[in-house]
């Protein structure tokens, strides 16, 4: 029975959930772990609890889903849900990330973590219902093979406004970059733990979905709440004063496209230097014009969002088509395939959000097969045929849902944008040499959100430090559920703000350096785990990266490995 966690009376909570022995229980979050959630606390568990050389399909792999420690506050973008996992294509520990109310509503039940382990024995699919009556595992059978965006309509039967995290058929495939997918305050199922394979964990746990209903509940106990509200006054002024979260606010991260389109970082025609015509109907000034027309809008996952990012996309009929047309999407499924037509974009958006499958690996591993000649490089159509395949599960449908590596070893392709055996995202390392250490180095793989920078990008003084610095930063981000598209210049803001508000919830003294000690924690964690798995901990980059200068600034990936491969000794 989940306990509502009244005033002062209820200390959170893990949730586990065996799959073999079809079981439940919830156990006390450690004290010592008040302030841990997301990655930090998937870190923590699984660095504890898993085998890090264990198949990561496999019965002893763990699947954790986590908020932060502030979710259900309601506070302005600190709502994001971790999940974490052994990843099938890294072979190294994984977090992936994403938006929506379920961290907050599973915060209001007073549960910080679900635990998921075994394997069925049957083979058979199925779901979780948490509400306040409690926990319980039901069939899933007859939504096998189902999409998310109709099983999201068909699960409203378990509480109208509930939160619901699923998988795809990707997911049920186990294919290797397939997303978790959870549904934003509109329900729809459009914000996806797309990195690292989540999906295909999720699957092999024979878990189709959880619903998430806090009808009924009260608002989270408060320490003080007098500070609570002080703090969130004073947090709404630095957000509203950060003019790229207000260009965020106004474009989505699509604002971006034409300046780092412009240096060459955006990718284009498979991370090449060939330019993709007509890009500059991507970007956030054509998207706006394209919304105002529609009668589409800028809007937040989750409640209390103040940077409302999320652009949700109408077709030229008005009809609702995505609720996040991002940036990363449109480079990789766009001007990497080197097409620049948003309602192609749009479409292919919803495809994988219906499918599961993270937009950025398909995208990479799309770009690889029009080189080895399977598609044609901007022709729309031939990109379709392609996605026709991986709906259809032929085998080189397969071969795409398992990733960019996979797909180049099946084309016999040597050229692979890819790190740890990951999609590089479309942020190119030659051009911001930060992100490029962090790809080489993280212990996440090619993701840019574990360490970007555009500070002096394309210079290789300071680079690992910088990068070193952006990571511990974001492995505290992640932690405490926050959003990083609502992150603003100013650190110490950030740091101010995460420790007022944890006062004010916990009663918690926590300084600025115990704060970064959190992201430093969680990168040893990670570290740790990754040291007894197959991941590649060496600071490998793509030849092409060192090798092929990226126009229009002939810059190459320059950074001296050794250097790199010093990063940690500096942690």
């Amino acid at each position: 029975m989940i306990v509502n966690p009244e005033r002062g009376k209820c200390a959170m909570k893990i949730l586990r959930v065996n799959m073999s022995t079809l079981e439940t229980r919830l156990e006390e979050l450690p004290k010592e772990l008040t302030a841990l959630g997301g990655r930090g606390l998937a870190a923590k568990i699984l660095s504890r609890e898993v085998p890090p050389a264990t198949d990561p399909l496999g019965p002893d792999a763990k699947l954790v889903i986590a908020g932060g420690p502030l979710a259900g506050t309601l506070a302005p973008s600190c709502g994001r849900i971790s999940v974490g996992g052994k990843s099938p294509l890294t072979l190294g520990i994984k977090e992936a990330n994403a938006g929506g109310p379920a961290a907050q509503k599973l915060d209001k039940l007073g549960i910080r973590a679900v635990v998921v382990e075994g394997v069925p024995k049957d083979g058979r699919l199925r779901m979780l219902v948490i509400n306040t009556g409690g926990v319980n595992i039901l069939e899933a059978e007859p939504y096998k093979g189902m999409k998310t965006y109709a099983l999201a309509e068909a699960l409203k039967q378990h509480g109208e406004g509930a939160a619901v995290i699923s998988i795809g058929p990707a997911g049920e495939r186990k294919w290797k970059a397939a997303s978790v997918a959870f549904t934003d305050k509109d329900g729809h199922p459009s914000r996806h733990a797309g990195r690292g394979g989540m999906g295909a964990v999720m699957g092999a746990k024979g878990l189709k979905a959880i619903v998430v209903d806090d009808n009924g509940t009260s608002p989270v106990p408060m320490a003080d709440k007098d500070a609570y509200r002080t703090a969130l006054g004073g947090w709404t002024r630095v957000v509203k004063e950060d003019r790229q979260l207000q260009s965020f606010s106004r474009h989505g991260t699509p604002a971006t496209i034409v300046a780092l389109r412009g240096l060459g970082s955006m990718p284009s025609r498979n991370y090449s230097s060939e330019e993709t015509p007509g890009f500059e109907n991507l970007g956030g000034e054509a998207l706006e014009k394209l919304k105002e027309q529609r009668g589409g809008r800028m809007d937040g996952c989750m409640p209390g969002c103040l940077v409302k990012c999320s652009i949700v996309f109408h077709d030229a009929q008005g009809r609702h088509v995505t609720s996040a047309l991002e940036y990363e999407t449109i480079g990789l499924l766009g001007t990497n395939l080197g097409i620049a037509d948003p309602d192609e974009l749009a479409r292919m958006d919803r495809f994988c959000d219906e499918i599961g499958l993270d937009t950025i690996e398909l995208g990479a591993a799309m770009g690889i097969a029009a080189s080895a000649g399977k598609m044609e490089m901007g022709d729309a159509a031939s990109a379709w045929a392609l996605l026709e395949e991986v709906e259809k599960g032929t085998d080189f449908g397969k071969t795409l849902g398992s990733g960019v590596v996979a797909t180049a070893r099946a084309l016999g392709v040597s050229r692979i944008p890819a790190f740890k055996g990951q999609a590089m995202p479309a942020h190119d390392g030659r051009v911001c040499k930060t992100v490029g250490v962090t790809y080489a180095t993280s212990p996440m793989g090619a993701d840019h959100t574990a360490g970007l920078s555009y500070e002096d990008p394309m210079s290789k003084e300071g680079k690992v430090e910088k990068s070193l610095a952006m990571q511990v930063l974001m492995g505290l981000v992640d932690s405490m559920g926050y959003c990083l598209l609502a992150t603003p210049g100013d650190q110490a803001a950030t740091l101010d703000f995460f420790r007022d508000m944890l006062k004010a919830r916990y009663g918690l003294d926590l300084t600025a350096e115990d704060l970064l000690e959190i992201g430093k924690q969680t990168l040893r964690d990670e570290i740790k785990f990754n040291e007894g798995a197959e991941f590649n901990t060496a600071p490998e980059v793509p030849a092409f990266m060192r090798e092929e200068p990226l126009a229009p600034t002939g810059s190459v990936f320059d950074v001296d490995p050794q250097e790199m491969a010093s990063i940690w000794e500096r942690l």
